[in-house]
């Protein structure tokens, strides 16, 4: 046989049997862990939802219609969880936060409640699109005509005439912002629930009764109602942030 073609045939079979072997398994996905928070509002001790009817300490009955709020620069010393979370009870139900994150890193939590000089006075629209502070994804958090975002909304309706009626005649809107109402809240040990692997889930609670009435102070809705926090609102303003930050607990 012709040499050339004796080292051709052996070429073709080395590249044919080459060829048929199959390609090695792909490795398996590295898990990653997640971590939620989700914040339950309650009144009295039972679970709150929105335009359902609860009576205040001075017989009043509310309907809250929107609780939002924001928490910042999130984290555990020099561990940051996230940059922003959100809180929308209407859009979104109980959930503040699911993203990664290993639980065994965050037996403790600091945030900003509100959002931070530094960030509330940039542009909402330079954040990335993923983050909550993005102007896409703020929405109604963050002021058109005023600059910087709403750290916490509460709107309600109240009935403020105590007779046989449900009249809901009073409509209750807090807007609390401004980098001078910033607080800031700080929560220890932790207790994270495992819900399957990689995943734990830390559950939360929102008082609204004690928003409403604290051992700070109290807000009676039939007379102290509004605020965009604007000049001359501060002192319900500041009701509103201190009360909030002593409703929110692990």
């Amino acid at each position: 046989m012709n040499k050339s073609i004796l080292v051709g045939l052996i070429g073709f079979v080395l590249l044919t049997s080459v060829s048929c072997k199959e390609d090695p398994p792909a490795p398996e996905p590295v898990p990653v862990d997640t971590v939620r928070i989700d914040v339950q509002p309650i009144f009295n001790g039972a679970d709150l939802y929105l335009d359902s009817t609860y009576t205040t300490v001075e017989g009043h009955k509310v309907q809250f219609t929107d609780i939002k709020f924001y928490l910042e620069d999130v984290r555990n010393g020099a561990i940051q969880l996230t940059d922003a979370m959100l809180f929308d009870y209407d859009s979104r139900g109980t959930l503040l936060f699911e993203g990664e994150g290993e639980a065994s890193n965050f037996s403790s939590l600091t945030a900003n409640l509100g959002v931070g000089p530094a960030k509330n006075n940039s542009d909402p629209a330079a954040f990335d699109n993923d983050s909550w502070l993005n102007i896409s994804k703020s929405n109604d958090m963050h002021w058109g005509w005023n600059p910087g975002y709403i750290f916490v909304k509460v709107e309600a309706r109240v009935d403020t005439i105590q007779d046989a009626n449900d009249v809901f005649d009073q409509f209750v809107i807090f807007h609390a912002g401004g980098n001078a109402n910033l607080q800031t809240v700080s929560f220890s040990n932790l207790n994270w629930t495992s819900v399957s692997d990689h995943k734990d889930q830390l559950s939360m609670e929102l008082d609204m009764s004690e928003f409403l009435q604290s051992a700070l102070h109290t807000i009676n809705l039939q007379t102290e109602n509004s605020t965009h926090s604007a000049p001359g609102q501060e002192a319900l303003t500041t009701k509103v942030m201190e009360n909030f930050k002593e409703a929110l607990t692990p």
